[in-house]
């Protein structure tokens, strides 16, 4: 009964995340969404931005729509590298991977669903421009149509366990 009733809690709790979108799942407040330029490899060209340490915690996010039928694509997966890079020197650096939706191939395919992800929470310790880089860890496998990177500023952090 315990269980069930912890199975049913997670479902809620999923579902309220996944209606309320991003600002669900990271809070805070957008400040820039920024079209992406892809490369070759698939990641994407550099970005510089202004910030402020009373702007932090900051997270950048990556915005993008999956293309429309890319059955071939199910069970693939982009690896990506974001880095942060300040005037003052500082770096940040993370790892991240997105998943392709398909389900396996079928007949018809069903429409292009869009994707948030995290990918980095970062404390402004100076003003400054900062760069921010998204690389292509391999090959790009998923199809991204669309690219931004959102940043958002006053997100809380999640309490540690």
């Amino acid at each position: 009964m315990v269980a069930r009733t912890l199975a049913v809690a997670a479902f809620a709790l999923i579902t309220v995340l996944s209606l309320a979108g991003c600002d669900a799942l990271l809070g805070g407040e957008e400040v820039a969404r920024i079209p992406l330029q892809r490369n070759a490899d698939g990641g994407y060209a550099p970005v510089r931005i202004l910030l402020k340490p009373d702007m932090s915690p900051v997270a950048f996010t990556l915005l993008a729509d999956f293309a429309w039928g890319k059955r071939e694509e199910h069970g693939r997966w982009n690896t990506y590298r974001v880095t942060l890079r300040g005037s003052n020197g500082t770096t940040k650096t993370e790892e991240f991977h997105v998943n392709s939706p398909e389900a396996p191939p079928v007949a018809s395919s069903s429409p292009p669903s869009s994707l948030v992800q995290p990918m980095l929470l970062v404390d402004i310790a100076a003003d400054g421009e900062y760069e921010i880089e998204i690389v292509a860890i391999k090959p790009a496998e998923v199809t991204l149509e669309a690219a931004l990177l959102g940043v958002r500023m006053h997100v809380p952090r999640l309490p540690k366990f």
